[in-house]
Formats: C-alpha cells, sequence, structure tokens
C-alpha cells in the first residue's frame, strides 16, 4: 500500500507542480539521466505511460508484457525519430489520447485482445517518445544515450508498478489501480481540454 501511495503522490506532484520550460530544467547529470528524468518534465507523457502500465496489470501475464515491450520499443523509435529531425504528427495530442484510452480501460478493467492491445501500446509509446525528445533535441549532445535513458526509464517504471501490483493481490489494491486509472482519464480530459480552448500563439 505505501509503494503505491508514494507512486501516486510521485505523479501528482508531477502534474499539479507548475516550473517554467526548460530543457532539461536544472539537470545537468548527462544525456543518459536527463532522458532517464525526462517525465518529471514531461508529465503528460508519465501519465500516458502510468495508465498503460496499470491497464497491463490487470491482463494476462503475456499480454501486460507485450504491451509494455510494445510501448518501451516505441518509445525508442519515437524518440530517435524526433533526433533525427522527423516530425511525428499529433505527438502532443497523441499522449493525451493515450491517457483518455489507457485510464478508462484500466478504471473498468476492460481487456482488449492481446495484439490490439500492443498495437495501441506501440502508438502511445510513438507519440511519447517524438513529444518528450522533440523539445529537448537541439540541447541534446549523445542522442544514443538521451534515447536510452528515455526507454529505460520507460521500463523501471512497468517493472516498479507490475511489481507493487502483483504482489499485493487484494481486493484494495485492484480498486486502487482502477481509481488511479479514472484520475488518469479526468487529468487528461482537463488537459485535452485546456489545450484545445489555448488561444494559439
Amino acid at each position: 500500500m505505501a509503494a503505491l501511495v508514494r507512486l501516486i503522490a510521485a505523479a501528482l506532484a508531477v502534474v499539479l507542480v507548475a516550473a517554467p520550460a526548460q530543457a532539461h530544467g536544472n539537470f545537468n547529470g548527462g544525456d543518459f539521466y536527463a532522458g532517464l528524468l525526462q517525465p518529471i518534465y514531461h508529465p503528460e507523457s508519465l501519465l500516458a505511460a502510468l495508465a498503460l502500465v496499470l491497464w497491463s496489470t490487470q491482463l494476462e501475464p503475456s499480454a501486460g508484457f507485450a504491451a509494455c515491450a510494445a510501448f518501451v520499443a516505441a518509445i525508442v523509435l519515437g524518440s530517435a525519430l524526433a533526433l533525427l529531425g522527423a516530425r511525428v504528427p499529433g505527438a502532443e495530442w497523441g499522449t493525451r489520447a493515450a491517457m483518455l484510452a489507457f485510464g478508462p480501460l484500466a478504471a473498468a478493467r476492460l481487456r482488449l485482445p492481446a495484439p490490439l492491445g500492443a498495437a495501441l501500446a506501440a502508438v502511445a509509446g510513438l507519440a511519447s517518445g517524438a513529444a518528450a525528445t522533440a523539445p529537448e533535441a537541439a540541447q541534446i549532445t549523445r542522442p544514443v544515450l538521451w534515447t536510452l535513458g528515455l526507454g529505460g526509464g520507460a521500463a523501471l517504471l512497468g517493472v516498479y508498478a507490475h511489481q507493487t501490483v502483483w504482489r499485493f493481490q487484494a481486493f484494495w489494491m485492484q480498486i486502487a489501480v482502477r481509481i488511479v486509472g479514472s484520475w488518469i482519464t479526468a487529468i487528461g480530459l482537463l488537459v485535452s481540454v485546456l489545450a484545445a480552448t489555448r488561444p494559439q500563439p
């Protein structure tokens, strides 16, 4: 229970604490660690990943692993495309769509066919990787390390969440996962509305 509470608190802190947008913030630990910690500066990607991971814990182990693996692989691909200068259309909206797709799936405890789940996870990962990397591209000096850090961060989130949920199979844990899924859905809806109504520069 304590581990889940810490995970939720960290996600909410990232979303609720406003900070000025700047490449890598004040972190100078190198490109690998900057990529690893990028969700701190891009909370939409963090919540999209968290929604996917929580949903994957409700699946059969093989299907859950396939969804998470597809997500991580696609994050690496999306990051690489952004670093090569390729534009992934609608990447920012892709992360919001992931929140609005996987959040309700986790909240309702709905299962999809494994290939469809993996495909949706791959689309979300591609969008997340591109959206997290494109604004930082000019500051990145070692692209391979950045991309590995970004993918590694997503993989660590998946492993940690899976171990936390699977360790506690009590009914309250399943309810907690569904509640967090509903919160992510609400946040995704709010962020999407704000983004859609924001005046364009």
